[in-house]
């Protein structure tokens, strides 16, 4: 068996398929001297870094239980003419994650709250921020089970290990005191974007 052959074997074991499917065309672009060894090698393995950035960014938005994925291209500014476009998009920059900041949205059913709220969220996944979305309803569902099971410390460390957390839906539910008690410990130190 050939040294190329054992190449290939290993790069396939090491799952550098990237590496694998274009290293005849960088050995090509050797032998015809369009490219060092060293430059070669490099871009060969600048494909894998980037495509397992890629695989890493994927495997956090998946991860973070959004309704759908929409971005903010998908929304209709024109429609919404009260949403300022570049508050939003500013939102988007990420620096209410860096300077721990939370974002409420404000306003009646249907305006795109929720739109916007997983869009500037999934930017946060793609990020590799720690991002998880859930309905409110769910959150205290979770919570008041974890308090009854005697539970409480560890499901509100599970939620706040999230960098960001996506709350849709607050309000639309009478709120009863223990729910209330509940959402102030759980806030009182997250990045939260909470819809109302």
């Amino acid at each position: 068996m050939s040294n190329y052959i054992k190449l290939q074997n290993n790069l396939e074991e090491l799952n550098l398929i990237h590496m694998k499917n274009n290293l005849d065309k960088y050995l090509n672009l050797i032998k015809e001297g369009e490219k060092s060894f060293v430059d070669a090698l490099y871009e060969l393995s600048e494909l894998e870094i980037k495509a397992k950035e890629k695989r890493a960014m994927y495997s956090c938005v998946r991860v973070a239980n959004f309704p759908f994925l929409k971005g903010t291209e998908d929304f209709d500014f024109d429609f919404q003419p009260a949403i300022n476009k570049q508050e939003i998009l500013d939102l988007k920059s990420l620096r209410f994650v860096e300077n721990k900041e939370n974002i409420l949205f404000v306003g009646t059913p249907g305006v795109g709250k929720t739109h916007l709220a997983v869009s500037i969220a999934i930017e946060a996944a793609k990020h590799r921020y720690s991002t998880y979305f859930i309905y409110f309803y769910d959150l205290m569902s979770q919570l008041k089970k974890a308090l009854l099971e005697n539970r409480l410390e560890i499901r509100l460390k599970h939620f706040a290990k999230y960098k960001v957390l996506v709350i849709d839906e607050i309000g639309y539910l009478p709120i009863d005191n223990d729910s209330s008690n509940l959402f102030f410990q759980l806030i009182s130190d997250m990045n939260i974007i909470q819809m109302v």
